[in-house]
């Protein structure tokens, strides 16, 4: 790791020559040789962790990556300073066959000189011919004011753009019109995917099993409103954007109560001329009709970015409701 106390300018030949020693330093004591990277991470940090010492959501994420998939990571904060500074790590972790699956690590401190906001300053710490990822993890609308000149500037490096639009205290409209706004600057450059869609997977599949069986299936034209409890207000709103959209119809939503869908959520879907089906979820498990129960585990932000990573594929149903959301507005 490379002394906190001495930080780099950001010279792209210097660091590069700095992460090849960390390379040799940190992969020596896996005699199978280095597992070469998969993809560069660019991390566009709007907000960092409240007080000194306090968990860091991100780094959760990139610890549970460690040892999964080599990449390069480079994070960009917005620093109180007058120039532009950079520290250069590496960490690495063997995987099944004792090879070192490792990070290199680029922190990029953006002074007030706009040198680590400039994707011209680091776009040559990109490895070429490798997908590239970047990732907005805090507040969307915030971030998207932040970094899409960033972004705008960087639209043919990045192959596909991870937000979660559950964080921070921005409220549905704001996100919506952030992500409008970015896909405008960008041109829709690259694909978009978000932790809350990711997050709220078991809401759309425990909905789904509800209705597939033959008796359920005619009661599909009979769905009148759903009531939530559970999830964020960002994944309650996906969710009944997605009902609607598979149905066909605009369906009405009420989010009575808001938590983290890892403790659970409780589904009431009512109907026309039928019982209302009733899906509540636990950290047990979910009941759907009578005894019925379907096994499911959240999955953690690192699981989220370990998908995401493995996969470029465009999720043409999120953007369906992305589209339907916008329009709605």
């Amino acid at each position: 790791m490379s002394d906190p106390a001495n930080p780099r300018v950001l010279d792209p030949r210097a660091i590069e020559e700095e992460i090849v020693r960390i390379r040799e330093r940190e992969s020596n004591p896996y005699s199978s040789g280095v597992k070469t990277n998969l993809f560069t991470l660019v991390i566009f940090r709007s907000a960092d962790p409240d007080a000194p010492g306090a968990s860091d959501h991100v780094e959760s994420a990139l610890a549970f990556l460690l040892g999964k998939r080599p990449a390069r990571i480079i994070s960009i904060h917005q620093a109180r300073a007058p120039k532009t500074e950079v520290w250069v790590s590496g960490r690495c972790y063997p995987d099944r066959r004792n090879r070192g699956v490792c990070f290199e690590e680029v922190r990029i401190e953006s002074g007030d000189d706009g040198v680590g906001a400039d994707p011209g300053a680091w776009a040559p710490l990109v490895i070429r011919d490798l997908p590239v990822f970047a990732w907005m993890p805090d507040g969307l609308a915030a971030a998207v004011h932040q970094w899409t000149p960033a972004l705008q500037g960087a639209a043919g490096l990045i192959d596909k753009l991870l937000v979660d639009s559950s964080r921070g205290p921005e409220d549905r409209a704001a996100v919506i019109d952030a992500l409008a706004r970015m896909r405008d600057a960008t041109a829709d450059a690259f694909l978009v995917s978000d932790f809350s869609w990711r997050r709220s997977k078991v809401l759309r599949e425990q909905a789904a099993r509800a209705f597939d069986p033959p008796e359920m299936r005619v009661l599909l034209t009979k769905v009148r409103s759903a009531r939530l409890y559970g999830a964020s207000r960002l994944e309650a709103w996906l969710f009944f954007q997605w009902l609607s959209s598979r149905l066909g119809r605009e369906i009405p939503g009420e989010h009575a109560w808001e938590g983290p869908l890892n403790e659970g959520f409780r589904l009431t879907i009512s109907m026309d001329e039928a019982p209302d089906v009733e899906i509540g979820c636990t950290k047990g498990g979910c009941i759907e009709r009578g005894e019925e129960k379907g096994a499911y585990r959240f999955p953690t932000d690192g699981e989220v970015l370990l998908e995401e990573v493995d996969t470029l594929a465009r999720d043409s149903v999120f953007s369906e409701v992305l589209s339907r959301g916008r329009a709605a507005g």
